[in-house]
């Protein structure tokens, strides 16, 4: 996922440091206030506050091919939207306009909000020599707890004995153990290796796919590691399956029927990595036939034995507390003309 990490000369003149996302979402007034005054008071920093995001529909399909006819469908700037794309050298963001560079003239490096930058790719940053970074590795944590709470949720049967609660039914319903089984990571980027790391202390032999990975490659978190060549080999072995990949040309439908059907029967699969990693058809005809015993997804769907959720397997608190950590590492490399961390290589998506 990391691009070219060019070696640039020190900035001497001051940077001016947009804010992008809405305060809100920050989910503390007062940790936001101190965010901003922390960057404003770092010499030579000025910080412009002023919230652009588009709807979640808009921004999800800039992160498709042929993104650039959907322009017509970007929200007008306002005024103040304008002034504050008009100073800044750096922007945090989730959203940016279309050909931004129109409208941010001095605008030299993004640092994403989030993990996927596909919306701010669309945006002509490649064409106008703008730099982006992503902020992978900031909900790491947090998701892989979620991954195992979905996964102990299942084995455990809470979502059965809460029914049976509520009918007042209190007839034994036993769980399954979780240690001793075998969980197979797909990806093995900042997100499977949180999981792999808290999967280990509960018992779990723990494989992994590398894109990077050659046939005898090793790592120190997991048990086995394999090529992507071989996955399917992974999946053979696997009670539990997570994936967490990002979308590329290969990874679209991953997931697919010959992939589920490698799996054994009776297994778990959890995706919160790009909906577009999985086939879904094949994933609810996996589990109406009863080869997969449930599956978690935090993406939007309609199965039998599946859990939802709506993309919410982040928790907000942490991740942005994280991501200033990030961003602040990252002003200091920009203005020294050091390395970014996670810079993404814009010739080649991620």
């Amino acid at each position: 996922m990391i691009g070219p990490e060019p070696i640039l000369p020190a900035m001497t003149d001051a940077v001016v440091v947009g804010v992008l996302y809405p305060p809100e979402w920050y989910r503390d007034q007062d940790g936001f206030a101190r965010e901003v005054a922390s960057l404003d008071a770092i010499d030579g920093v000025s910080v412009v506050v002023e919230s652009y995001v588009e709807p979640h529909e808009l921004r999800s399909a800039r992160g498709k091919p042929d993104a650039g006819a959907l322009a017509d469908k970007a929200p007008a700037l306002t005024n103040a939207q304008r002034a504050a794309f008009g100073q800044i050298d750096v922007a945090l963001a989730i959203d940016l306009p279309f050909e931004v560079h129109t409208v941010a003239p001095n605008l030299r490096w993004v640092q994403a909000v989030g993990a996927g930058t596909g919306q701010l790719q669309s945006s002509g940053l490649a064409d106008a020599g703008i730099r982006l970074t992503a902020a992978v590795g900031t909900s790491a944590v947090s998701m892989a707890e979620f991954v195992l709470a979905r996964v102990l949720e299942d084995l455990k049967r809470l979502r059965e004995l809460e029914a049976a609660q509520a009918r007042h039914h209190w007839e034994p319903l036993y769980g399954r153990q979780l240690a001793g089984r075998t969980i197979g990571l797909i990806g093995l980027g900042a997100i499977n290796r949180a999981v792999a790391v808290r999967s280990r202390p509960l018992g779990l032999r723990v494989l992994a796919t590398r894109r990077s990975a050659v046939p005898g490659s090793t790592d120190p978190d997991v048990d086995e590691l394999y090529p992507a060549s071989e996955l399917k080999t992974m999946l053979g072995q696997c009670d539990i399956v997570v994936a967490a990949v990002p979308e590329t040309p290969e990874t679209v439908r991953l997931m697919d029927e010959a992939a589920f059907a490698a799996m054994p029967a009776g297994s778990f699969f959890c995706n919160v990595g790009r909906g577009s990693a999985v086939d879904e058809p094949a994933l609810i005809a996996a589990l109406r036939d009863g080869h997969l015993r449930a599956a978690a997804l935090d993406v939007a769907s309609v199965a039998p034995n599946l859990y939802l959720s709506p993309h919410c397997s982040t928790s907000p608190d942490a991740l942005f507390a994280n991501l200033h950590v990030l961003f602040r590492d990252n002003l200091e490399r920009f203005r020294e003309g050091r390395p970014l961390l996670n810079e993404v290589d814009l010739t080649r998506g991620y």
